[in-house]
C-alpha cells in the first residue's frame, strides 16, 4: 500500500505501509529512493518505466508501446544528469548517493509527459511504487529515516466556538 501526502504546491511525499519515505512527486517528476546498488536502481527503473507506461496507456489509449532494450541499457551523462539509456530512450535519471549528503542511497527519477495531470502522476505512482518495491533495500530505507514520517496535520482538531 502506498500513501500519498501533499507537502505543498506540486509536491507529494510517498510512503510505504510502514511509514517509510520511499519517493516523491514533484510536478511531473516521480522519484523513488532506497536502492543499495546501481544494478538495483537500473532494475527498478525498468520496472517503474513499465508501470508508468501501463498507467499512461490507461489514461491515454493512444500512448505508444515501447519496451526498453534491457541488454542495451547503459548509464550516460548529458552534461547535467546521469540517465539509464537504452540507445533510443532515456528510461530514468540516476541519482547517486553522496557521502556526507542527505541522500545515502541510489534514487531514480522518471518524468511524465507535459500534458499529464497531477491526478495521473498520483495514479501512476501507485503502480510504480509496487513495481520498484522488490528492488528496494529496506535496510537502506530504514537508515534514511530521519524521524517519524507523520502526515502533516493540525496538532489538535479545530472546533467552532460559536463566537464570531
Amino acid at each position: 500500500m502506498l500513501r500519498v501526502f501533499s507537502e505543498g504546491d506540486d509536491l507529494f511525499r510517498l510512503e510505504d505501509e510502514t511509514g517509510a519515505h520511499v519517493g516523491t512527486i514533484r510536478g511531473r517528476t516521480l522519484s523513488f529512493r532506497g536502492f543499495a546498488t546501481e544494478d538495483a536502481a537500473r532494475d527498478a527503473a525498468v520496472a517503474a518505466w513499465r508501470a508508468m507506461t501501463d498507467a499512461l496507456r490507461r489514461e491515454y489509449p493512444s500512448w505508444p508501446r515501447y519496451e526498453p532494450q534491457l541488454e542495451r541499457i547503459v548509464t550516460t551523462h548529458d552534461g547535467a544528469y546521469e540517465w539509464f539509456f537504452d540507445g533510443t530512450k532515456a528510461i530514468a535519471r540516476l541519482v547517486r548517493p553522496r557521502s556526507g549528503g542527505r541522500e545515502r542511497s541510489y534514487c531514480i527519477e522518471l518524468v511524465l509527459p507535459s500534458f499529464a495531470s497531477e491526478g495521473v502522476a498520483i495514479t501512476a505512482s501507485h503502480g510504480m511504487a509496487r513495481a520498484v518495491a522488490p528492488h528496494r533495500d529496506d535496510t537502506t530505507i530504514e537508515a534514511l529515516a530521519v524521524g517519524p514520517s507523520e502526515p502533516y496535520m493540525a496538532a489538535e482538531p479545530l472546533e467552532f466556538s460559536g463566537r464570531v
